[in-house]
């Protein structure tokens, strides 16, 4: 097949799917599929594509038509300056988790020690490592699945972090650090029955959590005083809402706490200070 008559089956496969915009979706597809940006395919409609990739990305075309995630298919997410490998065994990494980074680079300290709770991907300490080389970086996760992930993707980029397998401070204990940040599962289970279909194929576990979505995040900061260095910070990423909640609980443990909105003004972040 030609990749134009590709990018017309992919269309039609998604159109029929109910997709708001089929073309774009399979674009996305068929670019990752074949290594090519967007603008070539459109100069090059009539490249030939061999039997045997025209059928492993008509099932792509297939896999995405029941809303399974692009990312997924493709196995590789963009991430800041990154691409990274991407398994069912990990969340996605999302925009708002990149403006956390954005702000945790801005309050790292010179050689400073930084420590990712609930790791996934590995996004955030391989995004943080790669454009702050003086960090010094630990990521922990539950998940050895999510783990093994997150190494490959450190080596990908040659990022030197050590990796521990934990339920949240229980193979850190008697660490601290200057900065640390977390993206727990914050999502309720009321919320995510009315999530869309392809957060089903993401890891439940690293999505949702007990007590309104709080459960993990007051768990580790019920410990957090142990863990931070004098004049340390600890960044959370949450649902729009439960800032003032997080808020309250670290200042009921002697924390001075800060909300902080993302680019579309919603109260994304809680930076929680130990003075």
């Amino acid at each position: 097949m030609t990749a134009a008559e590709l990018r017309k089956a992919g269309a039609e496969i998604l159109s029929c799917a109910g997709f708001d915009a089929p073309q774009h979706e399979c674009d996305y597809l068929l670019s990752g599929a074949l290594e090519l940006p967007l603008l070539e395919l459109h100069l090059s409609p009539d490249r030939e594509i061999d039997d045997s990739r025209s059928r492993k990305i008509l099932e792509m075309f297939r896999r995405r038509a029941i809303h399974e995630p692009a990312q997924y298919i493709l196995g590789s997410a963009p991430f800041r300056d990154l691409e990274l490998t991407v398994t069912p065994a990990v969340l996605i990494p999302r925009p708002e988790t990149e403006e956390l980074v954005t702000l945790v680079l801005k309050l790292a300290p010179a050689n400073g020690k930084v420590l990712d709770m609930g790791t996934g991907s590995g996004a955030i300490p391989i995004a943080l490592k790669y454009e702050r080389p003086d960090l010094h970086i630990t990521a922990a996760d539950l998940s050895p699945e999510a783990l093994n992930v997150a190494q490959l993707n450190a080596r990908r980029y040659k990022t030197e972090i050590e990796f521990i397998h934990s339920d949240l401070w229980q193979n850190l204990q008697g660490r601290s650090f200057d900065l640390i940040t977390a993206n727990l599962p914050y999502v309720s289970e009321k919320e995510y029955k009315e999530c869309s279909q392809e957060i089903f194929f993401e890891p439940i576990m690293a999505l949702t959590a007990p007590h309104e979505g709080l459960e993990l995040m007051e768990k580790m900061i019920s410990e957090l005083q142990d863990h931070l260095s004098p004049g340390g910070a600890a960044v959370f990423e949450l649902s729009h809402g439960q800032n003032p909640l997080i808020c309250a609980y670290g200042e009921s443990l002697n924390f001075k706490a800060e909300s902080v909105r993302d680019l579309e003004g919603k109260a994304r972040f809680v930076i929680l200070y130990k003075e």
